[in-house]
């Protein structure tokens, strides 16, 4: 529903940043005979400014709630925040550019008008490699980050709108009347296509990065920037670079060596094929639920939130994937199909909280650290805590 409701915000936003960069000096000859709004076309305009610039704070804040809750930000959080506002300054640039050329054709034919011209179409080619810079970095970056983005953001649309007024007032003037402009509302649907090519570009993007790419099944192999080495005891694994791919489908891969230090996981006290074979164990009685619920995060969502998160390193093993911060682990993740464990480094304190809060998570007997919990998540423990729990044992080495 969330997301539904930052597309539709984002559609509208762009529906009207489109109007902005046309003129509406003949508007009648579109069939509207709405002479309000030609008579206060740079009032509407900065009001629709004034509006995306609202859209792009109240995001902000959205988008950094979104980080200190999840330690990232979603795809159309980040798109409603930035591409508004985007929008609206490269709109203005449009509806400049086009005076420029309209003033340069029919009235002033002359080297310094033409120079306006490119320098206009200059400033549009500018604004899309920022753009570009802006919308994929949004996401990365921290909160402080993204306010001076935003800032920033704000300043280009201000500074745009100053351009394309100044130009109409002062240049154009009473010229604009008799300017053509039968074509222009042609902007509307380009704006609109060239929208939806980036939620496309954008979405095959992300998903892209979920996917296996980097271990291919048909290879059987992990992928050429893996770390590869030999283990002693013959275990399959490997370190994992941010922008490799990890599926947990993935059965075969090469044996290789880590230096990075290993972590020992309480052996799994049962699985689903051999729950009659464990009906002696107390931790079978203690730990695991009568039914298995719905996952969420399911363990591809989980393995990806915590790539996400800065400065992690990913080891790829036969059985768990290890996450490391500074050569230092603080999650082990296990996936057993229907359910996933994870072995992760947290407070003590904290620790004990959870344990007497939820009967699937335990102390983690196979190392001697004291500070190493297990969970067992068959679908019960709250998705919030479950990041909750990633977060701050990468908190506990990041910070």
């Amino acid at each position: 529903m969330k997301k539904i409701f930052n597309n539709t915000i984002l559609l509208l936003s762009v529906l009207l940043v489109s109007v902005v960069a046309v003129p509406w000096n003949k508007i009648e000859q579109w069939g509207f005979a709405v002479p309000f709004l030609t008579e206060n076309e740079m009032i509407i305009k900065g009001g629709i400014g004034a509006l995306v610039i609202i859209i792009s704070i109240i995001f902000l804040f959205v988008s950094n709630k979104e980080y200190r809750d999840n330690g990232l930000v979603s795809n159309s959080t980040r798109n409603t925040a930035v591409l508004p506002i985007f929008g609206y300054s490269l709109a203005t640039m449009a509806f400049t550019a086009y005076l420029a050329y309209s003033v340069y054709t029919n009235i002033i034919p002359s080297l310094a008008q033409l120079l306006i011209l490119v320098g206009s179409a200059g400033v549009i080619l500018t604004l899309f490699f920022l753009g570009y810079l802006l919308i994929s970095e949004y996401k990365k970056t921290t909160n402080a980050g993204r306010f001076f983005r935003t800032i920033f953001l704000i300043e280009l649309a201000l500074g745009t709108a100053g351009i394309t007024y100044w130009h109409l007032a002062y240049r154009v003037g009473d010229a604009y009347t008799n300017i053509s402009t039968r074509y222009m509302i042609l902007l509307i649907p380009i704006f609109v296509l060239m929208y939806f090519i980036y939620v496309v570009l954008s979405a095959k993007s992300h998903k892209s990065k979920l996917s296996e790419e980097a271990l291919e099944k048909e290879m059987g192999r992990p992928g050429k920037d893996a770390s590869l080495k030999t283990l002693e005891d013959g275990k399959k694994t490997m370190i994992v670079p941010r922008e490799q791919n990890i599926s947990s489908l993935k059965d075969d891969v090469d044996p290789t060596n880590i230096v990075f230090e290993d972590v020992e996981v309480d052996p799994e006290f049962s699985k689903m094929s051999n729950q009659t074979n464990q009906a002696n164990s107390i931790e079978y009685y203690i730990e695991k639920p009568k039914m298995f619920k719905p996952l969420d995060p399911s363990f591809d969502d989980l393995v990806s939130y915590v790539r996400e998160l800065p400065q992690v390193v990913t080891k790829l093993d036969e059985d768990r994937i290890t996450f490391y911060v500074d050569r230092k682990p603080f999650l082990v993740l296990m996936n057993f199909g229907n359910y996933y464990r994870m072995a992760f480094k947290y407070d003590l304190e904290q620790g004990i909280r959870l344990i007497i809060k939820y009967p699937t998570i335990s102390k983690n007997k196979s190392t001697k650290d004291e500070l190493w919990f297990k969970a067992n998540n068959y679908g019960d423990i709250p998705k919030e805590v479950i990041y909750s729990i990633v977060k701050t044992a990468h908190n506990n080495y990041n910070n």
